[in-house]
């Protein structure tokens, strides 16, 4: 009995050994991993943090039309004309005690004055505003980008970049001694001192949906330039009428005449037969002589009369039917005038109407 005893406490100090290297083997690991793992957790809030300043600038440049220029001094607040220094996280509602070195490109740290002009009619083109709004921001990024505007030395445009002091507590020791405004590591590089961030201007310009509202409020002012020419088109159809209704008046004015004229006509013609039958008495009292005299006058009068009367009664029927043509030709005239101004009057609204939509969406800029 005693045998088994002492095998029992052999295996138990064995098996106190095992643990202890298993703990020594643990220890060791952990204080490998411990580190790494204080690094992933710091890596990742630094790239929480320079997402967050991403954000609050972009928001700053929607509510502003411009993005913040830097903070010299050092105080959370912008310095006018200053390019490169702190992120102003007091102007853009960060903590105070967030520190990131910001750099941004200079023609974005101002308004961008009236780059963005849509072409509207002339009846319109002077209400356009002339301050600068979210569209002109956005025509001044595509241009940025167009033109490859940078900061940093590097070699793509950029509208701002942002550097991370990259230590715990915010230490700005490691980022002061590699942070050079004039050579700038590119964002994302193996051999990068310090974890940074930059956005370029179309990718600004796409995060604001410039592309989408530029093209909208171009799209307006087209259509309200094609309703212009409708307009018009529409206002020399309606002249062009109302010309055609005057050249029927003065066709019905001259029927007019030529029934007055055919009127006086008949009127000489019964004058003529009345002179004819006064010939006949003539030679009164009458004689035998006489009698053949007036007689031959008579003949020969009534025969000139018949014939003036005939003519005469012949163009009143003309002159009258040539009257109610025209008559009706102008009442034709004025109706078709009258669907030309109905039609007028409609693309004039349509005119006005898009002219207003074009001046609304410029105005608007980002928010329409």
């Amino acid at each position: 009995m005693i045998a088994p005893a002492h095998r029992q406490r052999g295996v138990s100090l064995v098996e106190l050994a095992v643990g202890l290297v298993i703990a020594a083997l643990l220890a060791t690991v952990l204080l490998s991993v411990v580190p790494l793992g204080t690094e992933v957790v710091d890596g990742e809030r630094q790239q929480q943090e320079l997402a967050r300043a991403d954000e609050a600038l972009l928001g700053y440049l929607r509510s502003h039309n411009r993005l913040p220029a830097a903070d010299h001094d050092d105080d959370g607040r912008e310095d006018t004309g200053s390019t490169f220094g702190w992120l102003p996280v007091t102007d853009l509602g960060l903590p105070r005690h967030l520190r990131i070195r910001y750099q941004v490109q200079p023609t974005l740290a101002t308004a961008p004055g009236d780059v963005f002009r849509p072409l509207l009619p002339p009846d319109y083109r002077g209400e356009l505003g002339t301050a600068g709004n979210g569209l002109d921001m956005c025509m001044r990024l595509l241009l940025n980008q167009r033109d490859g505007l940078s900061v940093g030395g590097l070699d793509m445009p950029v509208a701002y970049y942002l550097g991370h002091p990259g230590a715990p507590g915010h230490d700005t020791g490691p980022l002061d001694a590699v942070w050079d405004p004039a050579i700038q590591p590119v964002p994302g590089a193996a051999n990068a001192p310090v974890l940074s961030l930059a956005a370029g201007p179309a990718e600004l310009a796409a995060r604001l949906a410039c592309p989408d509202r530029l093209a909208r409020a171009q799209g307006g002012a087209q259509a309200a330039y094609a309703a212009y020419s409708a307009y018009r088109i529409t206002n020399l159809n309606r002249d062009f009428r109302a010309f055609d209704v005057k050249i029927a008046q003065l066709i019905v004015d001259e029927a007019t005449t030529s029934r007055n004229l055919a009127i006086y006509a008949l009127a000489d013609a019964i004058t003529s037969e009345a002179v004819a039958v006064v010939l006949t008495a003539a030679g009164w009292p009458p004689d035998k002589m006489s009698i053949l005299v007036g007689a031959k006058y008579l003949a020969s009068g009534l025969a000139g009369a018949t014939l003036s009367l005939a003519l005469a009664i012949k163009g009143i029927v003309d002159a009258e039917a040539a009257l109610n043509e025209a008559n009706a030709d102008l009442a034709k005239r004025r109706e078709h005038l009258e669907l030309v101004e109905t039609h007028r009057e409609r693309t004039e609204a349509l005119y006005v109407a898009a002219s207003r939509n074009a001046i609304a969406l410029d105005t608007a800029g980002l928010s329409q």
